[in-house]
């Protein structure tokens, strides 16, 4: 009979640190937005980690504070100019990270409806093919 308590304690203490632990498959992190004026553009960049043994796929973004929300890529030309590629989806390989960054991947907003200056902060949507919807408050911030 003192067993049974004992079993009690361990299968409590096991359902507690399962109930307690990250359930997040993929995480965004460390996001930020580029200030902008109405009527212009912006960029959000962060990371995204998948924690999975399943490849992910951010599909789009989403956000009321531009008229347009698109997945971009800049690069650079072989004359050295830099260009900006409008990206279908973005592949999130299982058990890795992708940075959106500046000079690389990154979600364009284009023709903001507000102005963005540093401080600010707007409601991002992000949608993945497996994990569906993450909903970001991104921070306006200078480079």
């Amino acid at each position: 009979m003192k067993r049974v308590p004992a079993l009690i304690g361990i299968i409590l203490s096991a359902l507690l640190a399962f109930a307690c632990s990250p359930s997040e498959d993929i995480t965004v992190t460390e996001y930020w937005a580029r200030p902008g004026i109405q009527g212009g553009n912006s960029a959000v960049y962060f990371i995204i980690e998948n924690n999975t043994a399943e490849d992910e796929v951010l599909l789009s973004a989403a956000s009321d504070a531009a008229n347009y929300v698109e997945l971009h890529r800049s690069s650079m030309t072989e004359d050295g100019t830099m260009m900006m590629q409008q990206q279908e989806s973005i592949p999130i390989p299982a058990n890795s990270s992708v940075a959106l960054e500046p000079g690389g991947l990154h979600v364009m907003l284009i023709e903001l409806t507000q102005d963005l200056t540093p401080g600010d902060q707007l409601a991002l949507r992000l949608n993945f093919q497996k994990s569906g919807t993450r909903e970001l408050e991104v921070t306006v911030r200078e480079p």
